[in-house]
């Protein structure tokens, strides 16, 4: 027991010392876009023909960016950009998908009103980036405003959308026109959207992308896993331990096994006992059996009308080869639920088994529990099931006349074969005995 609670304390001691460590983000795992790295390269609307000029300088590993936008009508989105190239191709870039905040710290100033930079990730796949139009890599963009002297924003990447004129002159598939970040060849910052003219300076401080080596849940889910892991070490443990001290006494263990046994008999006649279905939650016949005699005697007295109906999924066997019992388990709990919502408070729905339901009806006569039961196979029929494919169901219905409660629900059940053997999607009516 002493080692037991060495290894307790132990465990509790690592676990305190790694959520300590995380809680301080030494978990923590950055990528810095600097200078002395990659490319940073200044560009502008003169190479296709606009009058704007830039320039780039580089000073204490900080990047200088000044431009001056000008209004020309041989062009007439006028910008200034810094692009960073990653790599020499831009088919190979640096893979950004395990990362998920971007930190800049620029400092911004302009005479223009917009205040805004675009910030572009551009992303390289083989579906889409072509070697003769640089215009191919994806833009997942963002527009936001600097401010100067502010230090460092950390967007999410999460927060970057990918620019919806690029999917449409690209002709993209909508499986690749979500921002993608797992292979960048090339990073913009660009004058804000709508820019016309004025003087700008961008100095960028840092670029970094940020991440954590492993996800929080993942580590309390290993966290958790070692904690059970333990408990069950513990428990075998303790078992092997009573195992052998069983052993030594024959007589004791005839008198567990004995104890055990009564146990198990008397689980099994609770079990039996209890009002549901443990699957799908319906009652179960036990749990109906006092009412139904309550009801009958009512019939028989006349002071109401009691009507059920025999409800068989069609094909039900079908649904358990092709998805398998796990699937089939899931529809019977859909099923019930698809019931219960459209019968009234004081109707009973009973699982009387497999896939096989009665819902009884009182104060309702033949007329009605009819038009109950197209209802109810109405709506089975249109409703979009788990496992996104059509069911239907047969329905037997049968009125209690002056007979027993098993005879009634044996005419519905003859109905209900009448419905199947009828081509199912059915339902048949079985009328009351003369009186």
């Amino acid at each position: 027991m002493r080692n037991v609670q060495k290894i307790t304390i132990g465990i509790v001691i690592v676990t305190l010392v790694i959520l300590v460590w995380y809680h301080f983000r030494a978990n923590t795992k950055t990528y810095t876009v600097t200078p002395d790295k990659f490319s940073f390269t200044n560009i502008d609307d003169s190479s296709k023909g606009g009058l704007s000029s830039s320039a780039i300088n580089f000073k204490d590993g900080k990047v200088y960016l000044t431009c001056e936008v000008v209004k020309d009508s041989n062009y007439p989105w006028p910008y200034c950009e810094l692009e960073i190239s990653l790599s020499d191709s831009i088919f190979q870039g640096i893979d950004f998908s395990e990362y998920n905040k971007i930190s800049l710290d620029i400092d911004y100033t302009t005479t223009h009103a917009n205040k805004r930079l675009r910030v572009y990730i551009r992303n390289s796949h083989p579906a889409y980036t072509r070697a003769d139009e640089r215009t191919s890599l994806k833009f997942n963009g963002i527009e936001y405003p600097p401010g100067f002297g502010d230090g460092a924003k950390a967007i999410t990447l999460d927060t970057f959308q990918v620019l919806t004129w690029w999917i449409a002159d690209n002709n993209v598939d909508l499986e690749h026109a979500s921002s993608d970040f797992s292979n960048v060849p090339i990073i913009e910052i660009a004058t804000a959207s709508g820019v016309t003219e004025g003087s700008f300076e961008i100095i960028i401080n840092s670029i970094e992308f940020q991440g954590v080596w492993i996800e929080e849940s993942t580590l309390l889910k290993g966290l958790l896993y070692t904690w059970l892991l333990l408990i069950i070490g513990f428990i075998l443990y303790e078992q092997s331990k009573l195992y052998r001290r069983l052993k030594k006494s024959h007589q004791r263990a005839g008198r567990l096994f004995k104890l055990n046994q009564n146990l198990t008999e008397t689980n099994v006649k609770f079990s039996a006992l209890a009002n549901r279905d443990p699957l799908t939650g319906a009652l179960n016949r036990n749990a109906v059996q006092d009412w139904l005699k309550k009801m009958a005697q009512e019939v028989r007295w006349g002071n109401q009308d009691f009507s059920a109906l025999f409800i068989d999924i069609d094909y039900f066997k079908n649904v358990n080869d092709e998805y398998g019992h796990q699937v089939g388990d899931d529809i019977l709990r859909e099923f019930v639920l698809v019931i219960s919502t459209n019968i009234r408070n004081n109707d009973f729905l009973v699982r009387w088994g497999g896939e096989e339901f009665i819902v009884f009806f009182p104060e309702t006569n033949n007329e009605q529990a009819m038009n109950k039961a197209e209802t109810l196979r109405h709506i089975i029929e249109l409703h979009e099931w788990c496992h996104h494919k059509s069911l239907t169901c047969s329905i037997g219905v049968a009125q209690m006349g002056q007979e027993r409660i098993t005879e009634m629900i044996a005419r519905a059940d003859e109905a209900l074969y009448k419905a199947k053997g009828s081509g199912r999607n059915k339902v048949v009516c079985s009328l009351p005995p003369l009186k």
